[in-house]
């Protein structure tokens, strides 16, 4: 009898073990919960918030908002168009502290995590506070227009990804107003040129911006998947000079640099002996370069913006990024999409891959940011 009692504690013993060990394996393979979650942009004071008391200082009601800023800004009256402009420019432009929101298809989550990009970051971009009420995919896909001709996107897609990041050059983004709302660029539906998304929900667009390059998130950015239903998971950080992949396993971060990738886009500092090298942007403003096993600080009469260009088959392209064989080329000019049947990037932008052979020159414009 006592020894039938022994193997039995013995027996519950082993069970107790095995459950503490599952119960401890789980938790290891849980992924980290990032700083820029869902959770932390729900708190953010946005658009939104805001709605009422914009609307009411330029003399717009509600259903007169959804109207125009959901409708293409070339058909509003020019009255329309005023007061929409007033709404729009009212709302408080971005700053270094602002946690800024770029989505993107499932699809080029491998090209940022590799680093084909160089890190950097393009294209039409949102304040994360004024898009929090859209995290479903459907939500997302309706209330960003992701419809536009040639999408990645899919409302019955497997989820899409996002970037949140703040930024030290908010000042190179713009609002995308087209030319009848006193902007400089033409605009293809559904964007709707009024600085407004034609959002489908029913309650209004959601502001959007752009930047005018490419330029590396400040460190500490974040890439999230997201699934249909909202749900995120942290994939990979910005250290300040590369994407670095989450491990899950452990919570630890695995590099994915993409060495061959010599293209420069954004900001560099050039030094007082000449040399340009990379520069790390931080929190606040601050920008630091490595200099061996060292960091300093560098100053604003140090820092240039760079942008690099190539040209192909008789037209100017923005070079994105390259490997070792390719070239990832990015413009903004119908005739060069129309001419070369160019895959669409993202709304907006058209590009392609091409062949290093077969581009006929590469050079860069370098600017102060003085």
């Amino acid at each position: 009898m006592k020894t039938k009692l022994y193997t039995f504690i013995l027996l519950l013993s082993a069970v107790g073990m095995l459950f503490q060990g599952c119960t401890k394996e789980n938790t290891e393979l849980s992924w980290p919960k990032g700083q820029y979650n869902q959770a932390a942009i729900q708190k953010i004071n946005g658009f939104l918030e805001n709605r009422e008391e914009l609307l009411k200082n330029a003399n717009v009601t509600l259903s007169q908002f959804i109207h125009f800023s959901t409708d293409s800004a070339w058909n509003l009256s020019e009255g329309d168009k005023l007061s929409l402009r007033q709404v729009r420019d009212d709302i408080k432009f971005p700053n270094d502290s602002t946690i800024l929101q770029k989505v993107i298809p499932l699809e080029d989550v491998a090209l940022y995590m590799n680093n084909t990009y160089g890190g950097t970051v393009g294209g039409f971009i949102s304040s994360a506070g004024d898009v929090k009420s859209l995290r479903r995919l459907n939500d997302v896909y309706k209330g960003l227009r992701l419809d536009y001709c040639g999408s990645k996107f899919s409302p019955e897609g497997g989820g899409y990804a996002v970037l949140r990041f703040t930024s030290n050059v908010t000042n190179h983004l713009t609002i995308p107003y087209c030319e009848e709302m006193g902007g400089t660029k033409s605009y293809t539906w559904p964007t709707t040129g009024s600085g407004f998304t034609a959002s489908t929900l029913g309650d209004g667009g959601f502001p959007e911006y752009a930047f005018n390059n490419y330029y590396a998130p400040n460190q500490g950015g974040e890439l999230y998947e997201i699934t249909p239903a909202g749900n995120e998971i942290l994939r990979a950080v910005y250290n300040g000079t590369q994407w670095i992949t989450i491990e899950p396993e452990t919570g630890r971060t695995k590099s994915t640099l993409n060495l061959e990738n010599q293209i420069r886009n954004g900001i560099y500092a050039r030094l007082p002996e000449g040399n340009i090298v990379p520069v790390i942007s931080l929190k606040g403003g601050n920008w630091q370069i490595k200099q061996g096993e060292q960091t300093r600080n560098v100053s604003s009469q140090e820092l240039i913006s760079i942008s690099t260009y190539a040209e192909y088959q008789g037209f100017t392209f923005h070079v994105r990024g390259c490997d070792n064989i390719y070239y990832y080329l990015t413009t903004t000019d119908l005739d060069a999409q129309q001419n070369l049947s160019l895959n669409v990037i993202e709304k907006g932008i058209y590009g392609a891959r091409v062949d290093r052979g077969e581009i006929d020159r590469v050079w860069e414009r370098v600017k102060s940011e003085k």
